[in-house]
């Protein structure tokens, strides 16, 4: 009889020490889900933030359409958004994506980095005012993206 007893608040020790050890566990899950998605909110705040200073720059001329083009493409691809809303800036990047860039250009000759620069160049006039005004509207979605 004796030994039923003592095998019976064994058997709840180890029962509550299971249960203590698995409300643990679930409190760390808990805790990582919510770092998880604190750094992602932090993730795409930042994401936004960048889209919005290059559309700024890009509208008030401090940056070149052809760069923010470019950067906005890669800012844009964990929202799983591209630059099919906007036709001019998706012409822009069609025409510059491939140009290259860096050391590639400097190994360029100078004749061929004098075509590219017309080719970007003119590229970016003809865009240029269609571009500023699909960045008030690029401006606009961006408020609306939601998370990643």
């Amino acid at each position: 009889m004796i030994w039923i007893v003592i095998l019976g608040l064994l058997g709840a020790l180890i029962i509550a020490i299971l249960s203590w050890y698995a409300l643990r566990l679930l409190k760390q899950v808990k805790q990582q889900k919510q770092a998880f998605l604190q750094a992602k909110m932090q993730r795409t705040m930042r994401l936004k933030e960048s889209i919005e200073i290059i559309a700024r720059a890009m509208k008030n001329k401090e940056c070149n359409h052809s760069e923010g083009v470019i950067r906005l493409t890669m800012l844009l691809m964990p929202f799983g958004k591209n630059l099919q809303p906007y036709p001019a800036m998706l012409q822009l990047y069609d025409i510059v994506r491939d140009m290259p860039t860096h050391e590639a250009r400097k190994k360029l000759g100078k004749q061929e980095r004098m075509r590219l620069d017309v080719e970007r160049e003119s590229a970016e006039a003809k865009f240029e005012q269609a571009i500023v005004e699909e960045l008030g509207q690029l401006l606009d979605d961006i408020k609306k993206l939601g998370d990643i």
